[in-house]
């Protein structure tokens, strides 16, 4: 490769990690609402997390999500959102992104989109 040629490739990779960067950092940033909403994730009625003190009150019932994702992988991450039950059966945390293993489900539907467990998992894997 000639030096023009590197510098083209070098600036479309810089621009594309700027592109993926903001893009990670809109995805957290619903993921914060969503994990504040009292009509979605309301993830805070049970666990508090540093960066929401506008939300409110916060729950102390599970454990402080503040530094997570400097804990677990972002796949362990969305898989405790999805069904927190594969890791722990006897946990009272709902499982966000399945029905199996409900009975009488109140929506015959996932809590969350996966969409929306997407963001919420970009929010806790950005609390470093």
């Amino acid at each position: 490769m000639n030096g023009a040629t590197l510098r083209i490739v070098a600036s479309s990779i810089l621009f594309g990690l700027a592109f993926q960067s903001a893009q990670a950092q809109a995805a957290a940033e619903q993921g914060l609402k969503i994990i504040a909403s009292r009509e979605l994730g309301n993830c805070i009625s049970c666990h508090s997390l540093a960066g929401l003190k506008e939300a409110g009150r916060q729950g102390n019932f599970g454990p402080p999500l503040d530094g997570v994702g400097a804990r677990y992988s972002a796949e362990r991450l969305r898989q405790w959102v999805v069904d927190p039950r594969q890791f722990k059966p006897d946990t009272l945390m709902p499982p966000f992104g399945s029905i199996n293993g409900l009975q009488r489900p109140n929506q015959a539907r996932p809590l969350l989109s996966p969409e929306q467990i997407d963001q919420v998992t970009a929010a806790l894997a950005a609390s470093r």
